[in-house]
Order: C-alpha cells, then structure tokens, then sequence
C-alpha cells in the first residue's frame, strides 16, 4: 500500500477504521503508525 509519498506494509487492525502499517520515513527510520483505511492507496501493477 502506499501512503501518502511512502510505501507501507499493513500489519493489522487498530481502532475503528485504522489499521496499523510499518513504513520507512525519509530519514531512513522504520516506524509503526495507525492510518485511517482511507488515506491507503493499492500500488497498482508496478515492479519493485
């Protein structure tokens, strides 16, 4: 999934609509954030 200008693995759920993801910031640091389901984009058909 993306969100926002990074890519994020979903872990599992959280609260209400959220949903706990695992990604990696621009400092290079990995970090777990509760999103809202609806701020997560598919990545589509793209190779990594």
């Amino acid at each position: 999934m993306r969100y926002d200008d990074r890519i994020a693995e979903v872990l599992g759920a959280a609260r209400g609509n959220r949903v706990m993801i695992r990604s990696v910031h621009p400092d290079g640091i990995t970090r777990l954030t509760a999103v809202k389901w609806i701020n997560l984009v598919p990545l589509g058909e793209q190779l990594f």
